[in-house]
């Protein structure tokens, strides 16, 4: 039954009678916001965006639901059970369908749980490309809040949440970057893929000391499964095309007109349509967004045109520049 698959987090609470403050259970659930339009389109969105989600987003949260329902039913949370979140939509709506709380019972709004602010390239630079700028050392977008103090209040937060909490389980219903630090918390440092509305576990048997952390699953029986994660995982490195390959091979035929803000690679060799094609579609989701429009990337006389928009532009012109590559119309931005 429900009870068994649940034994780990269940059947070893200490006898309450005699235990002190120091050995009591402590449960905090906590989950991301189900998928956007940000997400679907892959640009990152920082603490000021306010992306709805998208329907695929919604019944993430609607499935995240069965996961509540088996908890209730497993006596770790109730319907007064506290829930922490952002005043973001997509954190809000998340909160509703995961509970079922339709009027947002015991939620309470804290800014401290919003994602990173991410200055002037947010929901404009592209979740790939970011990849590749994070790696540059020493250099961070403009206006962009530092990941140590984005942290710091993270992680108040929770300490406050906790402290107040005297032991009753705590909901917090947050962002993907929010919710790397909150697994960082509870001692998971690097690595942890965030998916969108997948709820997780921490659970202290000693007060707080030491935390265990879980992500949950609904089985095909419908039974809930938790599965413990280690403390250290391992990074995926991705194949996708970067932006970085792509200008060591097209660099000398590549231009960036102003102030119409387009980008174009000529194109010498241009025999094979499915390559082609797949070059402009790559640059597309790199400089745009999965969901860039047709009429935005287009191949037309041997060449990959793209419309960009100003920041996007922007974006393009800062990332030559701190790579020291060359394109056309972009040396007032060479560094010198």
């Amino acid at each position: 039954g429900a009870g068994d698959t649940m034994s780990s987090a269940t059947n070893d609470r200490p006898n309450t009678s005699t235990c002190t403050a120091d050995d009591e259970l402590l449960h905090v659930i906590f989950i991301r916001h189900g998928r956007t339009t940000d997400n679907a389109n892959g640009v990152i969105s920082g603490g000021t965006a306010d992306p709805d989600l998208v329907p695929e987003g919604r019944d993430q949260a609607k499935e995240a639901h069965q996961v509540y329902q088996a908890l209730k039913a497993n006596g770790i949370v109730n319907d007064d059970t506290s829930i922490f979140t952002t005043d973001r939509r997509r954190a809000v709506d998340t909160a509703k369908l995961f509970t079922g709380r339709e009027n947002g019972e015991n939620v309470t709004i804290d800014p401290r749980l919003l994602e990173r602010l991410l200055g002037d390239w947010d929901s404009k630079l592209t979740e790939r490309l970011q990849k590749e700028i994070k790696a540059i050392p020493g250099f961070s977008p403009p206006a962009e809040e530092a990941p140590a103090d984005h942290k710091s209040h993270v992680f108040e937060c929770l300490d406050q949440r906790i402290a107040e909490a005297r032991g009753q389980p705590i909901i917090i219903v947050s962002h993907g970057g929010t919710t790397r630090r909150i697994a960082a918390y509870f001692g998971i440092e690097e690595g942890l893929e965030v998916q969108n509305a997948v709820p997780h576990h921490a659970v202290s048997s000693d007060g707080g000391k030491s935390w265990e952390l879980k992500r949950f699953r609904v089985d095909s029986k419908g039974q809930l499964q938790e599965e413990v994660l280690p403390k250290k995982l391992v990074k995926v490195a991705s194949t996708e095309r970067t932006m970085e390959s792509i200008l060591a091979e097209h660099a000398p035929s590549a231009s960036l007109s102003t102030p119409d803000n387009v980008f174009t690679i000529a194109l010498t060799n241009h025999t094979d349509i499915k390559a082609i094609d797949a070059l402009a579609n790559d640059i597309g989701q790199l400089l745009i967004g999965k969901s860039y429009d047709a009429n935005t990337v287009v191949v037309e006389d041997a060449a990959v045109v793209v419309k960009l928009d100003q920041v996007q532009a922007e974006i393009l012109q800062q990332y030559v520049k701190l790579k020291g590559i060359e394109i056309a119309g972009t040396s007032s931005f060479q560094t010198k």
